[in-house]
């Protein structure tokens, strides 16, 4: 490490100490996606004609093509590649803009890359730690990802070309993130930039999909079209995986020039000066949060309509005839149902629904711990209470109008919406129970609380996909919220009513403890 910049290495270590437990979670949580996933392909597709009609028929659907990108093969791996390959690179491109976010602007923010300054320390150390520490998590991410599949019995070269997919995510991200925090003004604009430039590149790729040959050079101007052209299990291109390093290459380079040229706390775009008096909706904890959440909410909102249009325009068919193929009796036999394409949708509708919005909510409750005005404002008559109400509210609320526009973008290929809408908003209360969760943790536990509130959501999601493949039996799976608004379960208004009087004492045993603990966060 002579070539870093001065204590570059005593940083990382300070990373790693921060980190030890989100960066070992958020890893193998992908990892066991994966796992699961090859696992599931296995059951849903355990023939060679189940897979090549699969390929042939079903991943050409137009909303497939969108959301996953194209097949490249009818082999094991091909398939579950084509499943879940688009998402294992998401998933690390979210993590690595959080955390190097996290270690740039957010410490600047609270004050910490002030205090490292005051110390021998280079100007470029911190950027350069953070990129260290968030590109290797990815390298170590492939190298799991490859163990997983090639343990699975998947052809080695497939599986390292699924891992290097999923971690060119994760570094293109990064890099993005770097630059982002040196142009805008606060850590959560840098990481919205970055994370909606990502993730824009991605459906323009899918654009460029579902065109067919004529729109295919659209997906060659976008770093996430190179990622899904690498063709995991499908004659692997490893020359692509060099396009993708050069670009974050040169994406770092370009946050290391932008950085020497901005001041400690600020970013290269002055701020807009606003207006001398604050509008009368502002001036209270519901108006902060207002203004602290309206830009995400909206964001949400945005996507819920999108992707539930997608679907509900174009998935039914793509998903009843995957349900007259055969490819789904092991998915009906393990739920009990007797139209395995209409469960199937349910599942689809489920899965985008219940995982995101529970992140959704775990996240916009513990920002509380990252709240630059809390000193401030509770320094004003306002109490405890009513300052994490606001940011509650949003936890609870923007669940309910994501699921309602998502419920209404599910009916507009048949005109069902009041059914569209009843499974949509079905698993509201399960949501629930996973931010009630999270605000308890943090009422009760201070610092420990955010590990609590993560931990709860990793072991829910965990033992649900357990139970889906077999691994976890029903008894144990009851233990999950997840389990009692199951898309398979039989479960009616009190279940719900249950669950939603759950959520609302755990929230007000973490208001609870919020008043009687200090406010150290």
């Amino acid at each position: 490490m002579k070539t870093l910049p001065p204590n570059t290495a005593a940083l990382i270590r300070l990373i790693l100490r921060r980190d030890r437990v989100w960066q070992p979670l958020w890893i193998g949580s992908v990892a066991l996606f994966v796992a699961t996933t090859v696992a599931t392909i296995q059951q849903l597709l355990p023939t060679a004609q189940a897979r090549l009609h699969y390929a042939s028929e079903i991943a050409a659907n137009p909303v497939i093509l969108l959301m996953q990108g194209p097949a490249y093969g009818d082999s094991l791996g091909a398939a579950a590649a084509q499943q879940r390959g688009a998402a294992t690179m998401i998933f690390a491109a979210l993590a690595s803009v959080i955390l190097l976010v996290k270690h740039t602007r957010s410490d600047e923010e609270q004050g910490r890359q002030e205090l490292i300054g005051s110390a021998a320390v280079a100007r470029q150390a911190p950027l350069t730690a953070a990129l260290i520490v968030v590109l290797v998590a990815n390298a170590v991410l492939a190298v799991l990802i490859t163990v997983v599949c090639a343990g699975a019995g998947l052809p080695l070269s497939g599986a390292l070309a699924w891992g290097l997919l999923a971690a060119s995510g994760g570094w293109v991200a990064a890099a993005l993130a770097a630059v982002a925090v040196q142009i805008t003004q606060s850590a959560r604009i840098g990481g919205s930039v970055a994370f909606t430039v990502f993730f824009v590149a991605y459906l323009l790729r899918g654009v460029s999909d579902v065109g067919g040959p004529d729109t295919q050079w659209l997906g060659w101007l976008l770093p996430t079209g190179w990622i899904l052209r690498t063709h995991p299990f499908g004659g692997e291109r490893w020359w692509v995986f060099l396009l993708v390093a050069a670009f974050a290459a040169a994406l770092i380079g370009a946050a290391y020039a932008l950085s020497a040229r901005r001041d400690l706390g600020a970013g290269l775009v002055p701020p807009h000066p606003g207006p001398a008096q604050a509008a009368h909706g502002l001036r209270g904890p519901l108006g902060l949060a207002w203004r602290l959440h309206r830009g995400t909410a909206m964001a949400w909102i945005a996507g819920a309509a999108f992707i539930s249009a997608a679907i509900g325009l174009g998935g039914h068919s793509a998903i009843a005839t995957f349900g007259q193929s055969g490819g789904l009796d092991f998915w009906a036999g393990r739920t009990g149902t007797d139209d395995p394409a209409e469960i199937f949708f349910e599942l689809i509708v489920y899965k985008l629904a219940v995982y995101s919005l529970s992140l959704y909510g775990v996240m916009t409750v513990l920002r509380l711990r990252s709240d630059q005005a809390t000193e401030l404002f509770l320094s004003g008559p306002v109490s405890r209470v009513r300052w994490v109400a606001g940011h509650l509210l949003f936890a609870v609320a923007v669940p309910v109008a994501v699921l309602i526009t998502a419920g209404l973008g599910l009916g507009l290929g048949d005109g069902d919406f009041a059914g569209g809408l009843a499974i949509t908003t079905a698993v509201l209360p399960g949501i629930w129970i996973m931010v009630a969760i999270a605000a308890a943790a943090f009422g009760l536990l201070r610092r420990a609380g955010t590990v609590v509130a993560w931990i709860a959501l990793a072991l829910a999601v965990a033992v649900e996909v357990g139970w889906e493949v077999g691994l976890v039996n029903d008894t144990f799976f009851l233990i999950s919220p997840f389990a009692h608004i199951h898309y398979s379960a039989d479960f009616g208004l009190g279940t719900l009513s249950g669950l939603t009087l759950v959520a609302a004492g755990l929230v007000a045993v973490g208001l609870y403890g919020l008043r009687r603990r200090d406010l150290a966060l």
